[in-house]
């Protein structure tokens, strides 16, 4: 096939969809717009738009689906009025689409939303707002985090974070004492780009949080930004009731290059749960003192062929280094 004759199939194929979007029958509108947003084209963009219009809901959420795949300040001014659709699902699958927007010029029809007495609104438009990373949503942000609903914390907490300013590193430091545990949560993984002296006391208290997610995510920031003040703490959360944050801490003390957690560690080998024990193998090799060694030995026959296969790799390592 020619370009020349691609090129008329594709219109003619349009033609059809355009003439099955105009149809009475509202099963035969949806699916259109389904084979429309299928087809990925630019030209599929405005008649996505337009379908938000149609008079069925099924419609409508087919078309707010569909303008997933798309971006910009139309699709994103479609997409913010889609939110107030009288039909939840509509509204829903509106929101799932904004939060795919990624050109910050998508940004001002969000902006004019934060604000909105909906609550589910403005989770949207702050969750659309996380990818676009634009300044003029900074202010905002930190206003947002006195909002009365959690979900906008949480949401505003991810702007702040994406944003990596300095002005947000008092208020993610706060939110992370916040009264919901998503927040609390979503704040100290928001603080992946504060200085690690900012943030030791947040890890610390973190750790401790009567929520085993926030404190998988207070293990988690101590690894990445390497705070060696939670160093202790980490140790004691390798007995964590919830595996999870053992693991995370593990990996943290291995990012550390903690020598005094071997020991600990090395207990972890024969935990039940194989991803611990991975995790675990993974820090004695990241440390990478002869003193893992015995420990890492003894589970090379490990039942796991990933424990197996990362407690030699951890074991080359530490030979190659000595």
């Amino acid at each position: 096939m020619t370009n020349h004759d691609f090129f008329e199939d594709l219109h003619a194929d349009f033609e059809g969809l355009v003439a099955r979007l105009r149809s009475a029958d509202a099963a035969a509108r949806r699916i259109a717009v389904m084979d429309l947003a299928e087809t990925a084209e630019a030209q599929a963009e405005p008649l996505l738009i337009g379908a938000l219009a149609d008079a069925d809901a099924e419609v409508r959420r087919e078309a707010a689906v569909g303008l997933e795949q798309f971006d910009g300040l139309a699709v994103a001014q479609a997409l913010a009025a889609a939110l107030l659709d009288v039909d939840e699902s509509v509204a829903a699958a509106a929101a799932a689409s904004i939060a795919e927007l990624k050109s910050p010029e998508a940004a001002p029809p969000l902006l004019n939303l934060i604000g909105h007495a909906s609550a589910a609104v403005r989770i949207a438009a702050w969750r659309g707002l996380r990818n676009l990373r634009v300044e003029p949503a900074l202010a905002p942000g930190l206003e947002a985090l006195k909002d009365a609903e959690p979900g906008v914390r949480r949401e505003a907490v991810g702007v702040l974070g994406y944003l990596k300013h300095a002005a947000a590193l008092p208020a993610l430091i706060a939110a992370a004492r916040d009264e919901n545990f998503e927040v609390r949560r979503a704040a100290i993984s928001a603080l992946a780009f504060a200085p690690q002296e900012a943030t030791t006391a947040t890890v610390v208290t973190g750790l401790s949080d009567a929520q085993w997610q926030v404190r998988e995510a207070a293990a988690v920031l101590a690894g990445k930004i390497g705070v060696a003040g939670a160093t202790a703490s980490l140790r004691a959360a390798l007995a964590d009731e919830v595996w999870q944050v053992r693991g995370k801490a593990a990996l943290a003390l291995g990012k550390l290059k903690a020598a005094e957690s071997i020991p600990l560690l090395g207990g972890l080998l024969s935990h039940p749960v194989s991803n611990l024990r991975k995790d675990a193998a993974t820090a004695l090799g990241e440390i990478g003192h002869a003193d893992a060694l015995p420990y890492l030995e003894a589970v090379e026959n490990d039942p796991d062929p990933d424990v197996r296969k990362i407690a030699r790799w951890s074991i080359h390592l530490i030979r190659a280094g000595a």
